[in-house]
């Protein structure tokens, strides 16, 4: 099982890499946080700048937390969330092949969701990341939807791959 968490994880990073210099040609400076600061507890959504999915490849920093790996491409600024709080998100879901179940971004509309009721990665990893970060986490099984899977979009047992960025919490 761990060989098989391995090659998978592997993949994802060849696949991710092979879109960085697409992703970095959509990027104006490098750093669309920087050219326009908003207060800590909110910062627009990125407009023009990086956009999922985001590469591994231009990962600043790198923590895991309970199995989740979580990948900050874009450090922001503002504070934590706190568990017991709603974050206002843009996010963009796959599976390790690249298949899109669900994307905020697609529909154009941040989501807003109490922390607490998520899926149990985003529940320890958001808490960790700053207000502002363009992050990506790679959410094993039984971190995600586990043996049950959700629906027809992703089967069983699937590790989950999501570009999310947060944008506030209150």
């Amino acid at each position: 099982m761990r060989y098989l968490f391995i090659l998978s994880f592997l993949a994802l990073a060849l696949y991710s890499c092979q879109d960085a210099s697409d992703s970095q040609s959509k990027t104006t400076n490098g750093n669309a946080a920087e050219a326009d600061p908003m207060p800590a507890h909110s910062v627009a959504p990125a407009e023009a700048g990086l956009q999922p999915p985001y590469p591994i490849a231009d990962s600043s920093k790198f923590f895991e937390v309970e199995g989740v790996k979580v990948y900050v491409i874009e450090e922001g600024t503002g504070a934590f969330p706190r568990p017991e709080s709603n974050v206002l998100i843009h996010y963009h879901g796959m599976l390790l092949d690249g298949t899109v179940f669900d994307s905020s971004v697609e529909r154009k509309q941040p989501a807003d969701f109490p922390l607490g009721r998520l899926i149990r990665a985003w529940q320890v990893a958001l808490p960790k990341v700053h207000i502002g970060s363009k992050v990506k986490l790679v959410v094993p099984p039984e971190m995600g939807y586990g043996a049950q899977g959700n629906g027809d979009n992703i089967p069983p047992n699937s590790i989950l791959v999501f570009d999310i960025e947060l944008i506030s919490s209150y």
